[in-house]
C-alpha cells in the first residue's frame, strides 16, 4: 500500500493585509452623520484632494454635489433597513481636463457605518459616445451620398439608348462625387474609432520634421497657391509618431483650407518645452470664427462653416482632439473672425535623457 501523503498545512501570513488602500476601486468609510472616517488614495485622487483633506468632513457634500442629497438620504435610511444606493452615476467637471464619470454604490457596514464604493467609468462613457458617433455617421451622414448614388444611377438606367451624352456625363460625375464623399466619410469614421487608442510604442517624435513634411504635402497638393509656412525647429514630443503626424495633419490642413480667401496662406507652427510638457501653437491668418461657437469645434459632425466654405465631414478636429487625449494631452483654440485661428496643443515632452539636442 503506497504511503499516504498529507497535504501541506497552509501557512498563515505574519500580518493581515489591509486591502483598503490597495484596490483600484475608490473607497470611503462614512459615519451615519455623513462624516468620512476613512478614504483610500484612489478616490482622493479622483476628487483632486488628499485623503487627509477629506477625512473628518462630509466630503461628498462638496466633492460629489450632484448626488450628495441621495447619499445623505441613503445614510439616514440604513437605520430603518434601507439597502443604500447601487450604481448611481455622477459626473465631475474637471475644467479644461474634461469630465470624469463615476458610478457610486453605498452599502451598510456592521456597527452603523457605510461603505462608499466608487468606480471610474469615464472610459466606458467615452466608448458609448464613440459608438453613438459612429452610429450617427453611418445612419445620417452616409445616407446622403448613398441616396445620391441611388437616384442618379436610376436616372441613368431610365435614359435608354437615346440618352443625351451631356446628361449622362453629369449623372456619372454626380455618382462619382457621391462615391468619393462616402468613401472619405468611411475612412474618417475608421480614423475616429482608432484615434482613442493608447499610443503604440511611444518614443521621442520630431514634431518639426513632421510639420515640414505636412506643409510640403499641402503645397504639393495645391501648387498654385502662394504660401508662407514657418515651422520652428527643435520641437520634440513623446508619443506615437504616426498618430502625432495624423494630429498635426488635421490642424495644418484645417488652417490651409480656411485660408482659401487669402492672397497668401500664412501658417506658423511654433512652441516650447515647459517642464515635462510640449506646448505647440498652429496659427493661421484665415477666416477665423466667432468664439461663441468654439464649443462645437471638436464635436463630431458639428460644422461651423458650410460645404461651400470648405467644410468637410466634420470629423477632422474631433479626431485630432481624440489623438491628443490618447497621448495625455489636449487641444484648445482661440479665434477671431477675419483675423485667424490659433490651436494650442499640449503634449508630453520626451524624458530628459531622450530629448534630442535643442
Amino acid at each position: 500500500m503506497p504511503d499516504v501523503v498529507s497535504p501541506p498545512s497552509p501557512t498563515a501570513p505574519a500580518t493581515a493585509i489591509d486591502v483598503f488602500d490597495h484596490l483600484a476601486t475608490g473607497l470611503a468609510q462614512l459615519a451615519p452623520d455623513g462624516t468620512w472616517r476613512r478614504v483610500n488614495a484612489v478616490l482622493a485622487a479622483w476628487l483632486d484632494q488628499s485623503p487627509d483633506a477629506l477625512v473628518g468632513t462630509a466630503a461628498h457634500r462638496e466633492a460629489l454635489t450632484p448626488v450628495a442629497a441621495q447619499l445623505d438620504q441613503a445614510l439616514a435610511g440604513f437605520a430603518g433597513g434601507g439597502d443604500g444606493l447601487h450604481e448611481v452615476p455622477v459626473t465631475i467637471d474637471r475644467g479644461e481636463d474634461g469630465a470624469r464619470s463615476l458610478q457610486l454604490t453605498l452599502t451598510p457596514l456592521p456597527g452603523g457605518d457605510a461603505l462608499l464604493q466608487v468606480h471610474d467609468v469615464t472610459a466606458l462613457r467615452a466608448m458609448e459616445l464613440l459608438q453613438e458617433t459612429l452610429a450617427f455617421g453611418i445612419s445620417h451622414e452616409l445616407r446622403a451620398p448613398v441616396r445620391t448614388i441611388e437616384q442618379f444611377s436610376r436616372r441613368l438606367a431610365a435614359q435608354g439608348e437615346d440618352a443625351d451624352a451631356a446628361v449622362v456625363r453629369d449623372h456619372v460625375q454626380r455618382i462619382r462625387g457621391a462615391a468619393t464623399q462616402a468613401g472619405g466619410l468611411i475612412d474618417a469614421l475608421l480614423e475616429t474609432l482608432r484615434a482613442a487608442r493608447p499610443p503604440r510604442q511611444p518614443g521621442p517624435v520630431d514634431i518639426s520634421l513632421l510639420g515640414d513634411w505636412i506643409c510640403a504635402e499641402l503645397q504639393d497638393a495645391d501648387p498654385g497657391r502662394a504660401a508662407q509656412l514657418h515651422v520652428t525647429p527643435g520641437l520634440w514630443a513623446w508619443g506615437d509618431e504616426h498618430a502625432l503626424k495624423q494630429l498635426l495633419g488635421k490642424l495644418l490642413h484645417n488652417a490651409w483650407k480656411f485660408s482659401a480667401a487669402c492672397d497668401t496662406v500664412r501658417i506658423d507652427l511654433d512652441g516650447e518645452r515647459v517642464g515635462d510638457r510640449l506646448h505647440l501653437r498652429v496659427r493661421d491668418a484665415g477666416r477665423g470664427f466667432d468664439m461663441r461657437y468654439a464649443d462645437r469645434l471638436f464635436v463630431p459632425f458639428r460644422r461651423l462653416h458650410g460645404a461651400d466654405d470648405g467644410a468637410g465631414h466634420g470629423l477632422g478636429l474631433a479626431i485630432a482632439q481624440r489623438l491628443a487625449h490618447a497621448h495625455g494631452g489636449r487641444i484648445r483654440v482661440e479665434s477671431a473672425e477675419d483675423v485667424g485661428t490659433t490651436f494650442h496643443i499640449d503634449l508630453p515632452a520626451p524624458p530628459a535623457e531622450d530629448a534630442s539636442p535643442q
